[in-house]
């Protein structure tokens, strides 16, 4: 089934205007359009969306996700290590990420305690 962006935004939850942009920067180059030159997403290019949206959430660079797309359509044999050092490097990044938030609950947890020791109220 082939849906426009509306109807990629509903089936994804990410905002068209999100998407538009990620189509300006080149993220999706083999996007299939219509006569009218309207944009037209397979199911597999709705995962990409949603792979997309991942990615940058983690924080991932555009570049790095515009390069790892671009390895993704070569083909999956012979790009597989270079997908994987990207992947790896992004994990990395992400559990050092969570280390930090770890921290920071922990803190601002022990702040609540700290407050609610002071004023002997819960609210």
């Amino acid at each position: 089934m082939k849906r426009t962006i509306i109807e990629a935004e509903r089936k994804t939850g990410i905002p068209s205007t999100r998407i538009r942009f990620w189509l300006k920067k080149g993220l999706f180059p083999e996007l299939e359009t219509d006569k009218n030159g309207v944009r037209l997403f397979d199911n597999q290019d709705i995962d990409k969306l949603k792979w997309v949206e991942w990615f940058r959430f983690v924080k991932m660079s555009l570049a790095n996700i515009k390069r790892y797309m671009h390895l993704v359509s070569l083909g999956e044999k012979s790009t597989f290590q270079e997908r994987k050092k990207i992947l790896e490097d992004q994990r990395e990044l992400i559990i050092k990420d969570l280390q930090l938030t770890q921290e920071i609950l922990s803190k601002i947890e022990q702040k609540i305690k700290t407050l609610d020791k002071q004023c002997h109220c819960k609210v």
